[in-house]
């Protein structure tokens, strides 16, 4: 008797998964300004595109400008950092050249300092430094880096806050659904959201 009542129980399961529409995973996530379905597989435009308008308030037009916005926030970052950096090379270098310049100086004036006495003229020494306009250059493109930095750093964070409000708004309105039968992981109830 027991050994009927299982095969019954297996065969309404497997009755009931038949007339099943196989689960759905509605949740989406993004990569970047790639999106995913739940199940890791990389969605196209067009259903990207499918995928938006058949939502409120949500459109493909939006989530391409959001995307070109992202990357063009991540492009300034890459770019400023780059100056920023070429900026404090050429700024070191700039100022080891002065301090060099400057010892030069004190090291001259120095030996040169009994000679002055004993002549009684004073020295002829210009500090004309050929070191200050590298500095000056160094300075100029730290500190334009850093404003691009500034300004990348901005722009990435707002369009990537803008995509990942798109991709929750989107995984709020998926519907549910309970299921009963044969899942990816065994028998039983499945509830997707």
């Amino acid at each position: 008797m027991k050994r009927l009542v299982l095969i019954s129980l297996l065969a309404v399961i497997a009755t009931v998964d038949a007339f099943q529409a196989s689960a759905q995973y509605n949740d989406i996530y993004r990569q970047g300004t790639k999106l995913f379905s739940s199940e890791g597989i990389q969605l196209t435009p067009e259903e990207v595109s499918v995928l938006f308008s058949s939502d409120e308030g949500l459109s493909y037009s939006g989530w391409e400008k959001y995307c070109t916005c992202f990357k063009a926030g991540k492009g300034l970052l890459i770019a400023s950092g780059s100056l920023t950096g070429a900026g404090l090379l050429t700024l070191g270098i700039g100022a080891v050249g002065l301090m060099m310049e400057g010892i030069s100086i004190g090291v001259g004036l120095v030996l040169l300092a009994p000679l002055t006495a004993i002549s009684g003229e004073p020295p002829e020494i210009t500090c004309d430094s050929r070191f200050s306009g590298v500095a000056v250059a160094g300075l100029v493109m730290s500190g334009t880096g850093i404003l691009g930095l500034a300004t990348g750093t901005a722009v990435y964070c707002v369009y990537k806050k803008r995509l990942d409000n798109m991709v929750d708004a989107y995984n709020g309105t998926a519907e549910t659904s309970l299921s009963f039968g044969l899942q990816k992981n065994g028998v039983g109830f499945a509830l997707d959201f």
